[in-house]
């Protein structure tokens, strides 16, 4: 394989990472994977997915050498796809060919390269062209109907910033919170999910909250209506203090896919803390993955800081071992959770993507300038983590409403 396909593969993965991965129960059928290639493979809402684009896409995870079960991954993407596409529809949003072709440079530009050696690197596995543009051209109408459905609703208040830049731009929602719950068990055999937002729908005032809550709630919290009492959110899991941003009292938020379990939550008051000082925390981290086989546990044991893992990732592809330093702030919401309970030198075995596992660990913590975090930085932050939410709730209200046929 071609150095450029290497460079392709390497720093595409990092992209395709960031965005994040849903487990989705269907997985397409290997005993009928034979014969005609264009024949339906599944079927959403009418529109047909064809093997061929199946096999493509999972042609194309394979080149960007993804973990995990990439037959399911390919499928669930091309589903949500699908999703996307008819969500753009629906607000009269066509693809403009100009934004798809900027896509598909930017996205090969993180490799550097240009979109037509990008485009042939990818062909020595048997992508084609088309594929590469039906996947960047999803993502592009995407971020066009976000702006469409939430542009209204993605403001951030001068107290926001304020709170954010207090907390060292670090963890999001308010210090303290007056929260209430519905909690919904996810046993995997269920879809929790699809039921907690048909219930959030419902909801639209604090007492209908209550009502449901002592319904369909199997928390412990149930039979009081799902009050919880004041909550430090710093001892919130990650994704549920990301979620409370920005709620004002009375307001509900989306559901959140927590462990075996989701959740919606009611915020009934909020106050400030003291908050920490000022200036944002710079954290220097490695996410090791192992190779096939490879004890996790052992290498845990043996490298008591980050240079020892050097050690254990020798002679394995250069993602297994990916190594940064960024503002705390920026880390993606779970991993940042667990970097917040490790000191330097201290890991944590955590399930990567796909279900594999993955080693953790905190190379140091610094504050990354004694000058207070940029007000503008600092907004345009919580921006995109509020549009990352409700993008997640939308996309999981699609799939959920969602005619899905597997052929």
């Amino acid at each position: 394989m071609t150095h450029k396909v290497m460079i392709a593969m390497r720093l595409a993965l990092a992209f395709s990472l960031s965005l994040g991965v849903l487990v989705f129960g269907l997985a397409p059928n290997p005993t009928r994977a034979e014969g005609n290639m264009f024949t339906p493979a599944v079927t959403v809402n009418g529109t047909v997915i064809t093997r061929f684009e199946l096999a493509q896409r999972l042609a194309f995870l394979q080149v960007l050498q993804q973990p995990g079960d990439l037959e399911q991954r390919a499928l669930k993407d091309l589903i949500d796809d699908r999703l996307q596409l008819d969500a753009a529809k629906s607000f009269g949003i066509t693809p403009n060919e100009d934004e798809v072709r900027a896509g598909m440079a930017e996205f090969a530009s993180r490799a550097n390269l240009s979109a037509e050696d990008f485009i042939r690197a990818i062909a020595e596995a048997g992508v084609e062209p088309q594929s590469f543009r039906d996947f960047v051209k999803a993502g592009v109408v995407w971020r066009t109907v976000l702006r469409a459905k939430f542009s209204g609703r993605l403001k951030v208040s001068d107290a926001e910033v304020d709170r954010r830049i207090a907390q060292g731009g670090a963890s999001g929602g308010p210090l303290r919170a007056f929260l209430s719950e519905l909690v919904l068990p996810d046993d995997g055999k269920s879809d929790a999910m699809a039921l907690a937002v048909k219930i959030r729908a419902k909801m639209k005032t604090p007492t209908d909250f209550g009502n449901a809550a002592r319904i369909f709630s199997k928390g412990r919290t149930a039979a009081n209506g799902g009050t919880l009492g004041w909550i430090d959110t710093t001892t919130l899991p990650p994704q549920v203090a990301q979620v409370l941003i920005g709620l004002k009292s009375g307001e509900i938020s989306p559901p959140v896919a927590l462990q075996g379990a989701v959740a919606i939550y009611l915020m009934r008051d909020q106050s400030e803390g003291a908050g920490a000082a000022k200036g944002a925390l710079q954290v220097d981290y490695a996410v090791f993955r192992p190779a096939s086989g490879q004890d996790l546990t052992k290498v845990q044991a043996q490298a008591t800081e980050c240079a020892g893992l050097d050690v254990a990732a020798r002679g394995l592809p250069e993602q297994a071992l990916q190594r940064q330093t960024s503002a705390e702030a920026a880390v993606p919401p779970q991993l940042r959770g667990v970097l917040a309970g490790l000191d330097a030198g201290e890991s944590a075995i955590v399930a990567g993507v796909g279900g594999i596992g993955e080693l953790v660990m905190l190379c140091s913590r610094s504050p990354q300038s004694q000058v207070p975090a940029s007000h503008d930085d600092v907004r345009s932050n919580l921006v995109n983590e509020k549009l990352t939410f409700m993008a997640t709730a939308y996309l999981q209200e699609l799939r959920a409403q969602a005619f899905i046929v597997q052929e």
